[in-house]
């Protein structure tokens, strides 16, 4: 946790200290040089806590993915079977649990999983916390459909799917400022993300974006966009996986600290084409 202090300490102190590009370059630097690189662990060794039920129902799901790969509900992954699956996907979900844990409500909270594609990383997670509400949202039907009809045979009972974009979902009341934690796994850059997914989150919640840790540029970008949509400090904490580039895993963990202002998000297409 050391770490994740003094990467919090150096990207809050390049707001504070100076909004000028060359001092944020600065302070990215010497961040850099905090982000500790995290010890993998195997999908065996991250799935150890879960029971025999649960590491079956695991392995059904990803069985589900290899087999409905690039059919009618498009590409969902790049690996080739079911062990590839669970190393290099649920795996890589699985090793954002000791994060969850920090931040959703003991008695159970609402997780929205924006962009969630195949279900990544929302449905790992719904298995190995059951007691746990998950709103999986993604844009394309095709990918929509393949979540209804997974949860449904996986008979996971603690999973909604919608069909829509983030930037609509962030004005209906429905889902405005109502989840207790908002996540995105390889979807946008920070300043991006953070218009999907603040105006979710509830006030006192958090949004946790899966990243590699290498994010402290990111993350010094999106502090204007952050403050403006009611976000406070940014902390960068690895997690015992590896991303495809082989660098460490790690998350961004944001508390939302004020309402979003009415205006945002903005409408759909816009935070891509003109981020804040």
């Amino acid at each position: 946790m050391r770490t994740v202090t003094r990467v919090a300490r150096v990207v809050t102190s390049i707001d504070r200290a100076s909004r000028r590009r060359g001092g944020v370059q600065r302070g990215i630097h010497r961040a850099r040089g905090f982000v500790a690189a995290a010890s993998t662990r195997s999908y065996d060794a991250l799935a150890a806590s879960l029971s025999d039920a649960q590491r079956r129902t695991m392995l059904a799901y990803a069985r589900a993915i290899v087999r409905e790969n690039k059919g009618e509900h498009g590409t969902l992954t790049g690996a080739l079977s079911a062990e590839e699956v669970l190393e290099a996907h649920c795996g890589d979900a699985l090793a954002l649990l000791e994060t969850f844990d920090r931040v959703v409500p003991v008695n159970g909270g609402a997780v929205m999983d924006v962009g969630s594609g195949a279900g990544l990383p929302g449905i790992p997670l719904a298995i190995a916390r059951p007691g746990w509400r998950f709103t999986l949202l993604d844009t394309l039907r095709k990918r929509t459909t393949f979540l209804e009809e997974t949860t449904r045979e996986l008979g996971l009972t603690n999973v909604d799917v919608v069909w829509g974009r983030a930037e609509d979902l962030g004005k209906d009341e429905a889902h405005r400022e109502r989840y207790d934690v908002v996540t995105a796994r390889a979807v946008a850059e920070l300043r991006v993300l953070a218009e999907f997914c603040l105006p979710l989150a509830k006030v006192g919640g958090r949004w946790v974006a899966a990243k590699n840790a290498t994010a402290t540029e990111e993350m010094a970008d999106a502090l204007g966009a952050v403050a403006l949509l009611g976000g406070g400090e940014m902390t960068l904490q690895t997690v015992s996986a590896l991303g495809p580039d082989g660098n460490p895993r790690a998350v961004v963990v944001c508390e939302k600290k004020l309402p979003t202002p009415d205006k945002y998000p903005r409408r759909a297409g816009i935070p891509k084409k003109r981020p804040l």
